[in-house]
């Protein structure tokens, strides 16, 4: 995550938890935005980072207030408790589905489920400006295990989220949301996914063309002879209909070409010992993780190297 001027360390955020919880009761000040949003940000890096701690010191304190309340004590004094439990809920359901998205698609998402999100964002926004990107998008995006369809899918929810109107009533705090916005967003969610599985069908033939003709990839009239061949393939045995953009036919280009780039002229001088080539070409080229790691094991296979050969290219 981002740091921000405000971030507690681990030991801080927890020493601030049990303040506020085990200080709560009448007579105590309320939650400020500033401690939500440092034990949010607090809360998000122990998930990030697999710290258990955060998770046993939940338990300890429900422990300790459900011993008091067993006691005499009265229900109120689990009230904070229990809410700040509530926030740290929220924010692990939307980070979950945003993974969810990046990684796995759209599947889950629906109608009541996009709402869900938009009022998650609003609240989040409402603790602190740009709180929901800083939690939930911005070291989504960065992840080097996300390919570029995932960040897509990702952009496109978040920035049509954000331009959902909210329409509040005179009557009553309730909220509503123009719902065939939300209603776009999915339909856009699953075009996008639609070209995806498109691509990956075309950049397969298109790479099977490629060797048994590699030549034909150096020159326009190649790749046009490339193209007929595998728009006849796509509609003859995938039964793709319609008209195929002609920018994922570059693409898919371009994605052959890095291959066989990484793949006959980087990748050896790697396995060779020149570890910092990797890097330099993941960074240049563009080209997913997803495609890198995918040729390394088909390389590896085809020259018989073992898994460790794997695990000294990728631990550099």
């Amino acid at each position: 995550m981002i740091h921000h001027p405000n971030q507690l360390s681990p030991e801080e955020a927890q020493e601030l938890l049990k303040q506020l919880v085990l200080l709560d009761g009448p007579g105590s000040t309320g939650l400020s935005r500033l401690q939500v949003m440092q034990l949010l940000c607090a809360r998000k890096r122990a998930l990030a980072a697999g710290d258990q701690s955060f998770d046993g010191l939940l338990f300890e304190l429900g422990k300790q207030l459900d011993e008091q309340i067993r006691d005499g004590a009265p229900l109120a004094l689990k009230k904070r408790f229990t809410l700040l439990t509530d926030y740290f809920q929220r924010l692990e359901l939307a980070t979950g589905h945003l993974n969810h998205l990046a990684f796995m698609g759209s599947s889950q998402l629906d109608l009541e489920l996009l709402v869900e999100l938009k009022h998650d964002m609003e609240w989040f926004e409402s603790i602190d400006g740009g709180l929901f990107a800083r939690l939930m998008v911005d070291d989504l995006l960065k992840s080097q295990l996300l390919d570029s369809y995932g960040r897509r899918r990702v952009k496109l929810l978040v920035d049509g989220l954000a331009r959902i109107q909210t329409v509040q009533t005179q009557k009553n705090d309730m909220k509503f949301f123009d719902l065939q916005a939300v209603q776009g967003i999915i339909y856009r969610l699953q075009q996008l996914e639609k070209e995806e599985r498109l691509f990956m069908l075309l950049a397969e033939i298109v790479a099977e063309q490629s060797k048994l003709n590699q030549a034909a990839m150096s020159t326009p009239q190649g790749q046009e002879v490339i193209r007929r061949v595998t728009t006849i393939e796509l509609r003859q045995r995938h039964g793709v209909e319609g008209d195929i953009p002609d920018a994922l036919f570059q693409k898919a280009f371009e994605l052959v070409k890095l291959e066989a780039i990484y793949s006959n002229a980087i990748l050896p001088q790697v396995v060779r010992g020149n570890a910092a080539l990797r890097q330099d070409f993941i960074e240049k080229s563009g080209l997913d993780l997803f495609y890198i790691e995918d040729l390394e094991d088909q390389y590896c296979s085809k020259n018989r190297l073992s898994s460790d050969m794997l695990k000294m290219i990728r631990s550099v």
